[in-house]
C-alpha cells in the first residue's frame, strides 16, 4: 500500500513534537490518546496531535519501524535511544515520493513491537560478546551504533571517546574489509555537496594520504572533516574491489 502522506505524518508529528520521544509516546500522538507523557509535555495542543486516527496502532507500529530501517528517524544519541527525524526524514519532508508499504513482505521481519529503543539496546549489548577483547569489543560498539545511525560524536561522547579515536578505529575497520556506511553523519554534519567534493578529489589524487589532503583543502575543511570525506572514499573503494 501508498504510505506516503503516512509517513509525511510521522515526520510532521516528530518536528512539531520538537522533542526525542519514545515509539509508544509517538503512538499516542499519531492517534490522539492522552497519557502522562502526552500531558507533560503539553503535546496534546499541538496541531497534528491525533492526525493518525485513521490508521490503527498495528499500522502504524509497522510504518515507525519501518522509517527506522530506511533511515527516516533514528536515535537520538547512543545515550539517549530516543526518537527524532534525521537529516534524511527532513529533506523526504522537503520532497516527499512515493513510499509503497508491503505488510507482507518488506516489515514482516520486523517485530511490530520492536521499536529503535529495542534495536539500539539489544545492538548496544557488550554482554553478548563477552569472549571479546576490549578492542574488538569497541569496534562491535561501533559498528552497531553506525547500523543504528547513531551520530559518531554522539557515539564518542557516550563511550569517553575522543572523535579522532572513533575516526581511528572506524579507519581500522575499513582497513580490514569491513563496509562503513557513515554518510548519514557526513551528510548531516558537512552537507552531501561538500562530501562528494572531498571524495571526488580522493578519487583523483594519486594517494589518498590526509597530508596531501590538507595542503589541498586545509584552508577550506579541517582534518576531521577530511578525514570523514576519506572513510567514505575508502568505503566506495570497497566497493569496487568486490
Amino acid at each position: 500500500m501508498e504510505a506516503k502522506d503516512s509517513l509525511l505524518k510521522i515526520i510532521k508529528s516528530l518536528l512539531e513534537i520538537d522533542a526525542p520521544v519514545s515509539k509508544p509516546v509517538l503512538l499516542d500522538f499519531l492517534l490522539g490518546k492522552t497519557s502522562r507523557e502526552i500531558t507533560e509535555g503539553s503535546f496534546d495542543d499541538r496541531e497534528t496531535f491525533g492526525c493518525g486516527d485513521n490508521h490503527d496502532d498495528e499500522f502504524w507500529n509497522t510504518l515507525i519501524d519501518t522509517a527506522c530501517e530506511k533511515g527516516f528517524l533514528k536515535a537520538k544519541s547512543a545515550r539517549n535511544p530516543l526518537l527524532v527525524v534525521s537529516s534524511a526524514g527532513k529533506k523526504y519532508l522537503k520532497k516527499p515520493t512515493s513510499f509503497p508499504l508491503d505488510e507482507e513482505s518488506d516489515v514482516a521481519d520486523i517485530p511490530a513491537d520492536s521499536g529503535l529503543d529495542e534495536i539500539v539496546k539489544n545492538a548496544l549489548d557488550v554482554k553478548a560478546s563477552k569472549e571479546a577483547s576490549p578492542r574488538t569489543r569497541q569496534q562491535m560498539k561501533l559498528i552497531h551504533a553506525i547500523d543504528c545511525k547513531i551520530a559518531l560524536d554522539d557515539f564518542a561522547e557516550s563511550e569517553s571517546l575522543g572523535f579522532d579515536e572513533v575516526l581511528e578505529e572506524a579507519e581500522k575497520l575499513i582497513h580490514q574489509g569491513r563496509r562503513l556506511d557513515i554518510t548519514y553523519f557526513t551528510d548531516e554534519v558537512m552537507g552531501d555537496e561538500c562530501v562528494s567534493e572531498l571524495v571526488d578529489y580522493f578519487r583523483n589524487a594519486p594517494t589518498d594520504d590526509l597530508d596531501e589532503a590538507l595542503n589541498e583543502y586545509g584552508d577550506v575543511y579541517n582534518d576531521m572533516e577530511i578525514r570523514l570525506a576519506r572513510i567514505v572514499y575508502r568505503v566506495e573503494q570497497l566497493g569496487t574491489k568486490n
